[in-house]
C-alpha cells in the first residue's frame, strides 16, 4: 500500500493564539517538548511558530520576547497538501520549497502538521517492506535453481553410462 500523509498526520497538534507574547509561546513548547506551535487568529491558521523564528527573528535579531506577538515573528508563507497526497509528492513539495513541515488539509479544514523526519521514517519502512517482498521472491526463486542444479548432478552417473552405450 502506498505510504500516504493522511497515515502520518498527528491528531492533536498544539496551537496558540497570535496575540500570545512570544516569550510564553516559548516557555509553552520549551514545557512540551515542542519543536513549532501552529498560530491561530479566530480558530483560523494564519502561521507556525518554530524553533527557527524564534533564533532568527527574535533572539538573533535582539528582540524583546515579552513585547512581540507571535503573529508578528511567525512564518505567514506556509505550504500545505491535501490529506490523500502521497508521501512522494509531499517530500518533493518540502523539497522544492525548502520547508521541513507541511499544513495537511482536507478540503476546507486543517487536519494537522506533517514533518520532514516523520516522513522520511515512513518512506524508509515503506521501501523497507518493498525490500522484503523482492529477498523472500529473490531467495525462493535462488533455492528452485540449486535445487534443479543438484538434481542434474545426482543424475551425471546417470548421463555418462548412456553416453557411454550410446558410443559403443
Amino acid at each position: 500500500m502506498a505510504c500516504r500523509i493522511d497515515r502520518l498526520v498527528a491528531e492533536t497538534v498544539a496551537s496558540l493564539e497570535a496575540d500570545r507574547d512570544v516569550q510564553s509561546a516559548a516557555a509553552y513548547m520549551a514545557e512540551n517538548d515542542l519543536g513549532s506551535l501552529v498560530v491561530t487568529e479566530t480558530g483560523q491558521v494564519v502561521g507556525l511558530f518554530t524553533e527557527r523564528d524564534l533564533l532568527t527573528r527574535v533572539v538573533g535579531a535582539g528582540k524583546d520576547a515579552t513585547a512581540l506577538k507571535l503573529g508578528e515573528v511567525c512564518t505567514r508563507n506556509l505550504i500545505s497538501v491535501s490529506h490523500d497526497s502521497s508521501c512522494a509528492y509531499a517530500m518533493k513539495l518540502m523539497r522544492t520549497n525548502r520547508c521541513r513541515r507541511l499544513l495537511v488539509y482536507r478540503n476546507d479544514s486543517f487536519q494537522g502538521l506533517v514533518n520532514l523526519q516523520d516522513l522520511a521514517h515512513a518512506m524508509t519502512d515503506h521501501g523497507a517492506g518493498k525490500n522484503l517482498l523482492v529477498n523472500l521472491v529473490g531467495g525462493i526463486t535462488l533455492a528452485v535453481v540449486l535445487a534443479v542444479i543438484g538434481m542434474l548432478i545426482s543424475h551425471i552417473p546417470d548421463m555418462m553410462q548412456l553416453a557411454e552405450r550410446t558410443l559403443n
